[in-house]
């Protein structure tokens, strides 16, 4: 996103914290207090410029705007380790403006990485680490005579001390049981205005109500994903709130809030496929629109779920495919799911009129390139509109991370990614493979071998494809089958335009590069050699077979 100062920055994702909300509403609920909130995703995203040399220094402006507030607590809150970095500068900068105040944090990050935090960077401003959800050990903490001493003494929270101190340091969760002991969520720390700014949900299809709202009415997942770690937050039984609690809260989003959209955050929303059709019900009775960014499992979108979903207005799923090698799936992710379950809820979907996008995860421990040449051989027949493809992260209390840190495959401090950098180097692939394979997947699935292209749906072809056009105005292969779409469409003058545009960008060595690779026109052969296929030439030239097997050839084209 290009801000008044000329840069482009990554658009953060704007999604309300509700971790914060839930722990705000939990405290009022017992304890007179006055609460205030940064949320530094929304913030930085409504920057007309960003003067600011670093993420400490923003972090100081933002904090020093309200010094004046003198908190007791500080409280920082982060989920997942690409935000590693960004927890501990605001740590930092708590303690250096508000010296006398107790700050702690919470999140996924510290559950997991609390060893690294205190012994391995000899952290001392954070006065505390919480283990897991925080609404009860922040309500304790609150309550205690001497905060400090309770820190010290509590197995729901981690200090330094606890950590340097030889003897084994088991710290535990503290959880509540029943969700509807929590209130309504404290939603009015935030500025929802700045929240609608969410690159995330204006890229669903068909969503023409902006005002979305997140929510998240359940805790919990009993899956054994190899690349999750949210059980390491909110734990492996599932919790729920009830359904009455469900329709109260999302009535009262839509009467006192305006909400026009639900965005459903929960871990495992199919775990109760019956609870799945009341709460489609509720969504539909109180005319909101919904988004499901996770949560959803493929064996539980039968076809009565499906049509449930149509019912309630649903037009976009995010299906979480993850791969199209069984092996990968069973043994490197360790997910319950077939790929016969996969084309059926796409087929489905299709069918019913929803538009898919497929969330597709490379670059497992113990992947191959060759599951990675089934996978994406196989992928191409899940009738999904389009295809996310991410580089496995290790986040931190993930499997994948135990196993890459383990095995070497990560430095020893390293935190993972944000699934779009490869950091994993394993005996059968480099980051910098894996890299370059998911681009190269990308443009295979979403563009050479489109779905809707192929089976002459050129409306949903034109939503995804000038989708990345909006994102990357010189994308030649958007351009080369815009136009091809638009030829389908009879729409030839559109056509011959996006024609002319892939011919300009292919003038670039890098788009050329890639309309050389699969074999485009407009650029001359000639210009080109197999040296250009760089890290790709083992899966793109042919290479010798065992004595007596027949030549492997692995090629890019169908």
């Amino acid at each position: 996103m290009a801000k008044a100062d000329g840069k482009v920055y990554n658009i953060p994702r704007t999604d309300l914290p509700l971790g914060p909300l839930s722990i705000s509403a939990y405290l009022k609920k017992f304890l007179p207090l006055d609460v205030k909130l940064i949320d530094f995703n929304a913030e930085v995203n409504a920057l007309d410029a960003v003067p600011f040399d670093s993420f400490e220094a923003l972090c100081r402006h933002f904090f020093r705007q309200i010094e004046d507030f003198a908190p007791d607590f500080v409280g920082v809150s982060s989920l997942f380790s690409p935000s590693f970095a960004n927890f501990m500068d605001c740590g930092r900068m708590a303690r250096e403006v508000w010296p006398d105040s107790i700050v702690v944090g919470g999140g996924n990050i510290p559950t997991n990485s609390y060893e690294q935090i205190y012994r391995d960077m000899g952290c001392t401003f954070f006065d505390g680490l919480c283990f897991g959800e925080g609404e009860k050990p922040m309500l304790n903490l609150l309550q205690a005579e001497d905060p400090l001493a309770f820190l010290a003494s509590s197995s729901a929270w981690i200090t330094r001390s606890n950590v340097m101190d030889e003897a084994l340091l088991v710290p535990k969760h503290d959880f509540i049981d029943d969700l509807d002991e929590i209130p309504f969520f404290d939603y009015d720390l935030c500025d929802i205005d700045k929240h609608e700014i969410n690159q995330v949900v204006a890229s669903y299809h068909n969503l023409d109500k902006t005002r979305g709202f997140h929510v998240m009415t359940s805790r919990g997942c009993p899956f054994l994903c190899t690349f999750c770690a949210s059980h390491r937050t909110h734990g492996r039984s599932m919790r729920y709130h009830s359904l009455e609690r469900v329709k109260e809260d999302f009535t009262r989003l839509v009467k006192h809030y305006g909400a026009e959209t639900v965005i459903f955050q929960d871990d495992h929303l199919m775990a109760d496929s019956d609870r799945v059709y009341k709460i489609l019900d509720i969504v539909k009775s109180l005319n909101l629109q919904s988004v499901y960014q996770n949560g959803l499992t493929l064996y539980a979108l039968d076809r009565p779920m499906l049509q449930a979903f149509w019912d309630a207005g649903v037009r976009h799923l995010v299906l979480p495919v993850e791969s199209g090698s069984e092996k990968v799936l069973k043994k490197q992710m360790k997910k319950p799911l077939k790929m016969k379950i996969s084309e059926r809820v796409a087929r489905d979907c299709r069918e019913l009129g929803i538009y898919t996008n497929t969330n597709i995860l490379i670059g497992m421990p113990g992947e191959t390139k060759e599951d990675l040449e089934e996978a994406r051989r196989n992928l191409r027949e899940i009738a999904s509109n389009w295809f996310n493809i991410a580089c496995a992260s290790p986040i931190v209390g993930s499997e994948i991370h135990e196993i890459s840190k383990e095995k070497g495959y990560i430095k020893i401090n390293s935190l993972g990614s944000d699934y779009r950098t490869a950091v994993i180097n394993t005996e059968d692939f480099s980051a910098e493979f894996i890299q370059e394979y998911q681009y190269f997947m990308n443009l295979d699935l979403n563009f050479v071998h489109n779905y809707d292209l192929r089976c002459g749906n050129y409306e949903w072809a034109e939503r995804g494809l000038k989708n990345v056009l909006r994102l990357k105005s010189d994308h030649a292969f958007a351009h080369y089958y815009l136009a091809e779409c638009y030829r389908g469409l009879g729409r030839l003058d559109l056509a011959q335009h996006h024609r002319d545009c892939y011919l300009q960008s292919v003038q670039s060595s890098f788009w050329g590069r890639w309309a050389w690779i699969f074999g485009l026109d407009g650029v001359n052969p000639d210009d080109w050699s197999e040296e250009n296929y760089g890290l790709l030439a083992e899966i793109l030239l042919p290479r010798a077979a065992p004595e007596g097997d027949a030549p492997i050839a692995l090629a890019a084209q169908a």
